[in-house]
């Protein structure tokens, strides 16, 4: 079963014009990448959480599958580059890249931030 953290608003949650958002999906090649990735994670979330444009974010993990999902919203394209751009995310972003079974990303403009249920829609997960 994925374990789901809370959307926790980001510094920009009063944001009151559509937003930027994204939708990703992980899938590491082994379960032995998974305690390291999800620690990498959330200190990803952590810091998307804190970024200048972030509306806000959570993470689904589902270990034993080896897939983690984001869903996070931002005033702007340019928000989110600046973000992904940004350190820790790019480092460690580039030290799993080989360590990935595959990833998806979606990227829309909503009135407001989605659901999970959308984000899967999206990324045509079953």
């Amino acid at each position: 079963m994925p374990i789901t953290t809370p959307w926790v608003p980001g510094p920009d949650a009063a944001h009151e014009q559509p937003v930027q958002v994204m939708a990703s999906r992980f899938e590491l090649r082994s379960v032995l990448h998974v305690p390291g990735f999800l620690i990498q994670a959330m200190r990803i979330l952590l810091q998307a959480r804190r970024s200048p444009g972030a509306v806000g974010a959570t993470l689904k993990a589902a270990p034993l599958r080896r897939t983690f999902w984001t869903l996070s919203a931002w005033t702007s394209d340019e928000a989110l580059s600046t973000f992904a751009r940004s350190q820790p995310h790019r480092s460690i972003i580039g030290a799993y890249r080989t360590r990935m079974a595959g990833s998806t990303f979606e990227f829309w403009t909503a009135d407001r931030p989605a659901g999970w249920d959308e984000a899967h829609s999206r990324l045509k997960d079953t």
